[in-house]
Parts: C-alpha cells; structure tokens; sequence
C-alpha cells in the first residue's frame, strides 16, 4: 500500500510541477506549441515516467528535475528567440501551393500526401486547388491559404 501511496503523491507532484514550469515559460495553448518544445515536453514526460516507478527517487529529485528542465527549455526558447537559431531550431513557412500549383517537392520533404492537404484546405473553406493564389505550410504543420480572386467564398454561395 505505501508504494501505491509514494506512486500517487509522486504523479500528483510532477502534475502540478509541470503545469507550473509550464505556465511559467508561458505556453498557454498547445497549438503554440514549436516542435523543439514537444521534444522537450516528450523527454521530460518519458524522465518523469521512469522517476515516479523507481524507489529510489522522491518527490525532491522530481521537483529539482522539472525545475531544473524548465530553465532549460526557457533558455532554449530564449536562445531561439535569435533569428539565426529561431529558423534552425524551430523552422520556418515555406511556399506549399503558388497560383493552384503544388510544391511536390516540399510535400515530399515533408511527408504530406494530397489527400492530407485536401483535408487542410476543406478546413480552410477551399474545395479546389485552382482556388489557392497562396498556400503556405506554417511552422506549427498548418496551411494558411490566400485565395484567388475570383473564387466566390462560400457564405456567399446558396444552394
């Protein structure tokens, strides 16, 4: 029964701990969320997992633990915040459809098949691609699109 008590106080400590760090280096939604960031939430998550099991570590070594990662990962963002490092470390927008043309080149380089760009597209109200004067592939692994023109938005369509 006490291992199952240590266990329970332990996860109940890395939870808030986290929540603290987390709000502390300030990611509010996790659609802010850069892929350097899940790196570091998966890593630590996979730390935290194997303390809580083991005897040997108490509830000190988890708090000293996610402290000691939070200021990692805010110097981290802090060092990216530099435009050099930002682009390497957290990427940057590339031109995915230009005038209805797509970059197979980048779907490629980024493992995007058409059926999930048509998916991201439907979710931006566009149903052809010949409508899109500009797509681009955020950082984040959205598409924020530019429509053509002439393309009639479809509030305005009755059916």
């Amino acid at each position: 029964m006490e291992q199952y008590i240590s266990i329970a106080i332990k996860l109940l400590v890395s939870l808030i701990s986290l929540v603290v760090v987390i709000r502390i280096i300030g990611q509010k939604e996790l659609a802010q969320t850069t892929p350097i960031d899940l790196v570091f939430l998966m890593m630590l998550a996979e730390i935290v997992g194997g303390m809580v099991q083991e005897k040997k570590f108490n509830v000190g070594h988890i708090i000293f633990t996610v402290v000691f990662w939070g200021v990692f990962i805010w110097l981290a963002e802090k060092l990216s915040q530099r435009k050099k490092l930002e682009r390497w470390i957290d990427g940057k927008p590339e031109i995915l459809i230009q005038n209805g043309t797509v970059n197979a080149r980048l779907m490629k380089k980024e493992h995007l098949t058409m059926q999930e760009l048509e998916t991201e597209l439907r979710k931006q109200g566009v149903f052809n691609l010949k409508d899109v004067r500009l797509g681009i592939l955020e950082i984040d692994g959205s598409i924020s699109v530019l429509r053509s023109k002439n393309t009639k938005d479809l509030e305005n369509v009755k059916v």
